[in-house]
């Protein structure tokens, strides 16, 4: 006959709860200093400070951590199954569904430390885009919209992708291209980028976008 109390019991169960919720948002917490170290290797590597290989083993120890650490847990957790295409592959923190009226899929981005909504950015298996809920009063030509996300990120993939049509790798057609729809005062309604192509390219999109405009908030605008 077991020793402990109902109340024994009942506090033991609250207990667990709570750990539920702690682990749940540590692991939450992780995923999301995954996806900013993401942004910073990617500026680092396109910088030349690091080499490519020293950032990808890092990455990799740091997501392989938290992998192991929060195995058990979520062989216990009964977790809703979500919509995938081929291309992409999703993080546990991720949260996509399916606009099933359109056929694509959307990817909530959020400000890391609030949790407040940027953007439903929807994507298909070629095209994506980020149009800024209402209340984002983004400019234009805050800093680093421009100089990081647009010509850094956005046109140094297209400039490799116009190499790989010199060497016959790749078609005119076929390469990344971008378009920014803005009002007459320099505010941001949304960003349309077509043949991203690679898995890799659409998360470095999804990633280096909030982070740009969380930096933009940043600047009070």
């Amino acid at each position: 006959m077991s020793n402990f109390s109902e109340d024994d019991i009942r506090r033991a169960a609250e207990v667990r709860e709570w750990l539920v919720k702690e682990v749940t948002n540590k692991k939450e917490e992780l995923d999301k200093l995954r996806n900013t170290l993401q942004i910073v290797d990617s500026l680092l590597k396109r910088t030349s400070f690091i080499s490519a290989s020293n950032l990808e083993s890092s990455a990799y120890s740091l997501k392989n951590k938290s992998t192991q650490q929060y195995q058990s847990l979520d062989e216990e957790e009964t977790t809703q199954q979500e919509p995938r295409i081929n291309s992409v592959k999703k993080s546990q923190s991720d949260k996509y569904r399916v606009n099933n009226n359109q056929g694509v899929e959307i990817r909530p981005l959020k400000r890391a430390r609030d949790n407040l909504l940027i953007s439903n950015a929807e994507y298909t298996p070629s095209s994506v885009k980020i149009a800024l809920t209402d209340d984002m009063n983004l400019n234009i030509n805050t800093p680093p919209f421009k100089t990081f996300f647009l010509n850094r990120i956005l046109e140094g993939m297209k400039t490799k992708d116009k190499e790989k049509v010199q060497k016959g790798e790749l078609g005119e057609s076929e390469i990344i291209d971008y378009k920014v729809d803005n009002d007459e005062d320099g505010k941001i309604n949304s960003v349309m980028i077509s043949n991203y192509r690679e898995r890799e390219r659409l998360n470095e999109i999804f990633n280096t976008a909030t982070w740009v405009f969380t930096r933009m908030l940043e600047k009070g605008n």
